[in-house]
């Protein structure tokens, strides 16, 4: 773990520890100090955090550049507990108690969109990795998910009735991995794709599941708590109980350090267990963090994740993007694809995307295809990259192979087979004439 790395937790109030000694950094409570913090989450550049209470009396949005201090405030009456930001953070989600999902502008500082998909409360809400759609869970059972691209909700799916879903989380690997946990103690994994079930680890706890959390460092492992005072470990691959650890007291909430070797769990006693997942089940330190139940538990954004880009617009992405590509692809293909078709080809993309007939796009969609065509980038860097090595190997496998049969057509026929036996043939004459004369 980096150092400087922090923790946010949740409860009476929002404390801030160091993520390697936990020495507490900041506290403060920005909301009704009769109610708990409900949930907090970080800004991509982890400069800001954002807060919502379980009275849902307002969304606070504070800055940490020196003493925290509130500069935004937002959704005041609207019964808003449950927040996300995107990876710009310029999008906040939030849901609470007025059943609504409710997406707010922070540059404006308004409203931007309200979804009614749910028919009672929301009780989780998230953003996937590359802010495309929007996850949200209800006490209903039911999960909606919501292109931000075709402004669509999906038909909702979960549980079933009457078992509220209290976390859901999205991988930050395998984008279409959505896994929930409900009051069941079942822990559903979902493919987002389709909305269908991958595997449903049927009364995984034996009281209510209250936390959930996807590796950082593999797709394999994903991890729940529960009030049966219990640390679960899946193998999503293989769909098995990888590891149980118990815990003195019923776990609330749970999250992965930035490198994925470790926990942090959050327990109903106020208390934060950290586990080593690389050596034994005991926990390698134990905090006395809130006075009440422990929330939420988050590190700070991975920045390596959030890296910044040109603000540019749509059009002038996809033509720079599509120029690019088409001269990856002559230079790896060989085809005779001069500068001059992939400019023309990228200008007419340009002005197809720039016509004015078509209704114009969003900031939302234009973040989307930002991002899509960023993480676009980066898997066609890596699987280029992946190529490149597989195939220094292959030429090194190759190299030893036509190595080896040098060496043995070497030694098959550097040797004369025919002198050998004419020296052979000499030898046996002259001992012969040495016999007789």
């Amino acid at each position: 773990m980096d150092e400087g790395t922090r923790l946010v937790s949740t409860g009476d109030c929002v404390r801030i520890w160091d993520a390697i000694s936990m020495a507490p950094l900041e506290q403060f409570n920005p909301h009704s100090i009769s109610h708990p913090v409900a949930q907090a989450c970080w800004s991509s550049n982890n400069q800001y955090l954002v807060s919502a209470s379980s009275s849902g009396d307002k969304l606070v949005v504070s800055s940490l550049k020196s003493a925290p201090v509130s500069v935004v405030e937002l959704a005041e009456g609207k019964k808003q507990n449950r927040v996300c930001l995107s990876s710009s953070s310029q999008f906040l989600v939030s849901g609470g108690l007025d059943q609504c999902v409710h997406i707010w502008d922070l540059k404006t500082k308004r409203l931007h969109r309200s979804l009614k998909d749910h028919k009672e409360e929301v009780t989780c809400v998230s953003f996937n990795t590359n802010d495309s759609y929007i996850a949200s869970g209800s006490t209903s059972g039911d999960l909606v998910l919501h292109s931000l691209t075709t402004n669509m909700s999906s038909k909702a799916f979960g549980h079933g009735s009457n078992q509220p879903i209290h976390d859901l989380r999205l991988s930050m690997l395998k984008r279409s991995l959505l896994g929930s946990v409900s009051d069941s103690g079942t822990v559903v994994l979902w493919d987002s794709n389709t909305q269908k079930e991958l595997h449903v680890f049927d009364s995984a706890h034996k009281a209510p599941a209250c936390g959930l959390a996807f590796s950082p460092a593999s797709e394999l492992l994903v991890v729940s708590v529960g009030l049966d005072k219990k640390i679960i470990c899946y193998d999503t691959a293989s769909k098995i109980v990888l590891r149980s650890i118990r815990v003195e007291s019923p776990l609330t909430a749970v999250d992965f350090t930035l490198d994925g070797t470790g926990l942090v769990v959050g327990s109903t006693q106020g208390k934060i267990y950290q586990y080593d997942l690389r050596n034994s089940s005991a926990p390698t330190r134990i905090t006395v963090a809130h006075k009440t139940s422990v929330t939420c538990l988050r590190f700070q954004s991975n920045t390596s994740r959030h890296k910044v880009s040109k603000q540019t617009s749509a059009a002038e992405i996809l033509a720079a993007v599509m120029s690019w590509f088409l001269t990856v692809l002559s230079a790896c293909s060989g085809a005779a694809l001069s500068a001059a078709v992939s400019s023309s080809l990228s200008q007419n993309i340009a002005e197809v995307v720039g016509q004015g007939g078509a209704a114009p796009l969003t900031s939302l969609q234009i973040h989307f295809i930002q991002n899509m065509i960023h993480e676009t980038l980066e898997e066609f860097r890596d699987a280029c990259h992946r190529d490149i090595v597989n195939l220094q190997v292959e030429m090194v496998r190759q190299f030893y192979i036509q190595l080896n049969e040098i060496h043995s057509l070497i030694e098959k026929y550097s040797v004369n087979e025919s002198l050998v036996e004419e020296i052979e043939k000499l030898r046996e004459e002259n001992r012969r004439l040495k016999t007789n004369y």
